[in-house]
């Protein structure tokens, strides 16, 4: 269930029947981010396995929690997949997403997992608390957790500063890891919303003889939120999030 953990998830919007109108297109146009909240269905292997949704709130000014939880139904839920809560509070300075606090929990049949990530900015050190270990890594500006990491993509789309590859740094569990980010084109997508705009960006991990590609797609009509999520592994489909439902 490596697919919910690297969901930049990770992030990170209900609706209710909303239509995404001009007045919300004029709210979204002042803010660099607006508060929102997305539902997506999770899909394995071509079944829909459960839910997630995320959601962005805005603290005070440039200050902002983004959460994102994935629930499991029927069937899934019986054969171990993982339900995830995650959460993070963060700051915007000058565009750039600093992280102040990660927590992340793993349940399933078997165990809970948790994580914590407290970035110390006055000391440039990430406090890691994964379940009972503890740990610490350098921290400098651009480094992420998956939550912030999303965000910055949107702030990135809407400024253009993307480039066809661009790099980004970002801690997974008592590592620092940097990641290519690709931007492969645009596509038309059919949702529950309507045909939606969207730029698809993509991440590849290769292995000796594998390769698993996340994928995502961004999109310009709602501002660059995330709208569908997709991992493959081998050239098979493991897992896809897709938009449902939006609330601004």
């Amino acid at each position: 269930m490596k697919f919910f953990l690297s969901i930049l998830v990770s992030f990170s919007w209900l609706m209710l029947g909303y239509s995404f109108t001009a007045t919300a297109h004029a709210k979204l146009g002042s803010y660099p981010v607006y508060p929102f909240q997305v539902r997506y269905e999770v899909y394995s292997s071509g079944y829909s396995i459960g839910e997630a949704v995320m959601a962005l709130t805005e603290v005070r000014k440039n200050s902002y929690k983004i959460s994102f939880k994935v629930s499991t139904k029927g069937l899934a839920s019986l054969l171990g997949f993982s339900q995830v809560d995650e959460q993070v509070s963060c700051e915007i300075h000058g565009g750039t997403v600093r992280p102040i606090r990660y927590e992340r929990l793993v349940k399933t049949p078997q165990e809970n997992k948790s994580l914590e990530l407290y970035f110390d900015w006055p000391t440039n050190k990430i406090r890691i608390r994964d379940n009972q270990r503890q740990s610490l890594l350098p921290l400098t500006i651009g480094v992420m957790d998956p939550l912030s990491l999303n965000l910055q993509l949107m702030l990135d789309l809407q400024k253009g500063s993307i480039c066809p590859e661009s790099e980004y740094r970002l801690v997974e569990k008592d590592q620092l890891k940097t990641y290519q980010i690709r931007k492969d084109g645009e596509d038309i997508l059919a949702s529950p919303i309507g045909r939606l705009r969207a730029v698809r960006i993509r991440r590849i991990q290769s292995d000796p003889g594998k390769a698993r590609i996340t994928t995502f797609w961004f999109s310009q009509d709602l501002h660059y939120l995330p709208v569908r999520v997709q991992q493959e592994k081998d050239f098979k489909e493991l897992m896809r999030m897709e938009i449902r439902k939006v609330e601004l």
